[in-house]
């Protein structure tokens, strides 16, 4: 767990009262934190590449590859945390030197898998599995949380306690003493996922250990109005 503070912007300054016409003396601050969490849930595209001597028989081939990595993803993971999101078939072309008319040599087929993971330590199973099925490639891999609600609030908590101990501090130094909260704003919360890179051939060497998903830093940062009183 990594929090700090940072104080962008502390000025001395004036605030309109809503319940009132006069002019309160205030003190804005800025506070920031940052909580590290373990990622518990990865989501990752598998693709599958086929070709033929023509569309069809490119599409055809992908159906069969295809159903085959899902149906040996479906011994690992549940059928509803498997689908099929993108599927495309395009020609290959010979170019001529002479710049003449593109000749198609044939086509091929893209299908994309994606699988959600409620449970990480089987990422290294589900790769083994969808390329020992014929799966091409990692088209990409995310780590999340199931729920990052709890770990954004422990994130906005401690970036607006930092903040009330830096208006402390100065209200502290100007020989005042904090009041009532007049006016805060939640900075937009940045959540930042650790990247990471498959390869397939190394999927199938002996090495059988987890893939270590680092960890999820979630940041944010609060700006906060107090009135400033007299001791």
């Amino acid at each position: 767990m990594r929090t700090l503070l940072v104080v962008v912007f502390v000025s001395f300054a004036s605030a309109q009262d809503p319940r009132a016409s006069s002019v309160i003396p205030s003190v804005h601050v800025h506070g920031e934190s940052t909580v590290a969490a373990q990622p518990d849930q990865a989501e990752i595209d598998i693709g599958v590449i086929t070709q033929g001597a023509t569309s069809q028989a490119a599409a055809d081939l992908n159906a069969k590859q295809a159903a085959t990595v899902v149906g040996e993803l479906q011994t690992i993971l549940p059928p509803a945390s498997i689908k099929i999101i993108n599927f495309s078939i395009n020609p290959n072309y010979r170019y001529p030197k002479d710049g003449g008319t593109p000749v198609v040599l044939g086509y091929t087929a893209n299908n994309t898998v994606r699988c959600v993971l409620s449970d990480v330590s089987l990422l290294r199973k589900v790769i083994e599995a969808a390329t020992k099925a014929g799966a091409s490639n990692v088209n990409r891999l995310s780590f999340t949380l199931k729920d990052e609600k709890p770990v954004r609030a422990e994130a906005l908590g401690k970036a607006a306690e930092q903040a009330r101990a830096g208006a402390e501090a100065l209200a502290s130094s100007l020989k005042l003493k904090l009041g009532r909260v007049l006016l805060v704003e939640e900075g937009q919360p940045l959540i930042i996922s650790p990247a990471r890179q498959i390869d397939l051939g190394k999927a199938q060497s002996t090495d059988t250990s987890p893939i270590s998903p680092g960890n999820i830093e979630v940041h944010a940062n609060v700006n906060v109005t107090y009135e400033l009183i007299s001791l």
